[in-house]
């Protein structure tokens, strides 16, 4: 079997940054180690031409079987063209779709995709392998775990697969394989004169917190990487590409403080800058001078709503109050926090929303604490109470719209909720399109 595996392009024009679906590129290592078939990758954003030209030729050429393509519930409308392309260039490729856009909503997903064979729920590295073999040996795919797939007009789901427990056990990322360079080059921020653009190191996987906005789709238990396996990969990564800011992307990195200070002292010995994501209730004196005393540029703190109602709300287990401890603790010993607000909770007021409006106003010029609307993503608490309420009548179509920013509030009516929208437009110079999925709750 010779599979392709693609990471969609996501913007018109290659002066746009994207992030890298490190997912693909975990699914393609471990497609690889396997053996079990001839794998090629393309990465559409750094490749001229047009998508439907370059995939014919990557399936021509290579004489390729099965596509894959894997992302987030937000990136359907990069996704679904590139599926409906290689159908149309090879009526008989086998299409396997993957990521949190298959596991947070496996049905209303594959309905969305429609020409997809086969959904991937969960983690892929052992799943897509097993699949690849079963299509290849023609086994029964109805025994391969973590599958969703069209049988007779009806979609069928096999037995749940196990979430990986030992995650230094799955390869690191195939870097090598998706144009890394390229990645590295076109995107970023320049700085003083210097241009960092961040190699995200994914150090665990899902999260013990239940956050409404929230959707976990590597599984529910939270596992972390050894740091001999964190550190491999970063000496991987130094080795064959120029690295110069490396992003840990896990909030819960700082849950056990012995983890940061040995990662800290670690780090020293690397000529790039870092990034930690924390929660504001692991924030402490400790934690906070091993980071200044590193190479750590930049700290994420999650803080979401400056109203301790809404973030009781949202379950983030945190207060106000503790948002702004952590926030002194940090920028009085000179570290660049960065953070985020999102507005439209379903318990947010217009008087809510205007307090945390005005706290950040207030703390803005501090910190660099962006501002965006709440989206429900499929997966999430707030999704499902959408669906259930009525908020997204049509899952599917809210799904080929890319998850679009709606009323979710039980407190606004769609009026209300349009002008804090404009306000916060203005404020953060993003359009926003409201979608005309909601009604107003009696």
């Amino acid at each position: 079997m010779n599979v392709l595996l693609v990471v969609p392009r996501y913007f018109s024009t290659k002066k746009c940054g994207y992030i890298m679906p490190l997912g693909t590129l975990y699914v393609s290592s471990a497609l690889k180690q396997a053996k079990i078939a001839n794998v090629f990758t393309a990465n559409l954003n750094h490749i001229d031409g047009e998508c439907f030209n370059i995939l014919k030729t990557f399936i021509e050429n290579n004489h390729i079987d099965i596509i894959g393509v894997g992302g987030i519930s937000g990136q359907f409308p990069e996704i679904d063209p590139v599926f409906r392309m290689a159908k149309e260039i090879k009526p008989s490729i086998i299409s396997i779709a993957g990521g949190g856009m298959i596991t947070s909503d496996a049905e209303n997903a594959m309905t969305a995709l429609e020409i997809v064979d086969y959904g991937v729920i969960g983690e892929g590295e052992i799943t897509v392998p097993e699949l690849i073999n079963a299509l290849t040996e023609r086994l029964p795919v109805e025994n391969v775990t973590g599958l969703i797939y069209l049988k007779d007009g009806k979609y069928y789901r096999t037995a749940p697969r196990k979430e990986i427990q030992d995650l230094d056990t799955i390869p690191f990322p195939d870097y090598l394989g998706f144009d890394y360079d390229n990645y590295l080059n076109t995107n970023g921020e320049v700085e003083n004169g210097v241009k960092y653009t961040p190699v995200a190191i994914i150090g665990g996987r899902s999260c013990k917190y239940n956050c409404t906005f929230c959707f976990h789709p590597t599984g529910s238990k939270y596992r972390q990487r050894s740091l001999d396996s964190i550190f491999a990969e970063i000496d991987f990564l130094t080795r064959h590409f120029k690295i110069n800011y490396i992003a840990l992307r896990e909030e819960l990195f700082a849950s056990d403080n012995k983890r940061v200070l040995e990662f800290c002292r670690r780090a020293k010995k690397y000529d790039f800058i870092w990034s930690i994501q924390l929660r504001v209730d692991c924030v402490n004196r400790e934690i906070i001078d091993a980071l200044k005393g590193s190479n750590c540029r930049y700290i994420f703190l999650g803080i979401e709503s400056a109203d301790n109602r809404i973030l009781k709300s949202m379950r983030k287990q945190i207060t106000i109050e503790q948002v702004e401890q952590a926030l002194n603790l940090t920028i009085n010993t000179g570290l660049d926090t960065r953070s985020t607000i999102i507005i439209g909770d379903e318990y947010e007021t217009n008087e809510s929303a205007h307090r945390t409006l005005s706290w950040w106003q207030k703390n803005k010029k501090h910190s660099s604490i962006s501002l965006d609307m709440i989206i429900a993503f499929p997966g999430s608490t707030l999704y499902k109470n959408a669906c259930k309420n009525g908020r997204i009548s049509d899952p599917v179509q809210f799904l080929k719209d890319g998850c679009p920013v709606i009323n979710l509030s039980r407190y606004m009516d769609d009026s209300d909720f349009s002008q804090l929208v404009d306000e916060i437009s203005a404020n953060n110079g993003i359009p926003y399109e409201i979608k005309a999925y909601s009604y107003l709750y009696l």
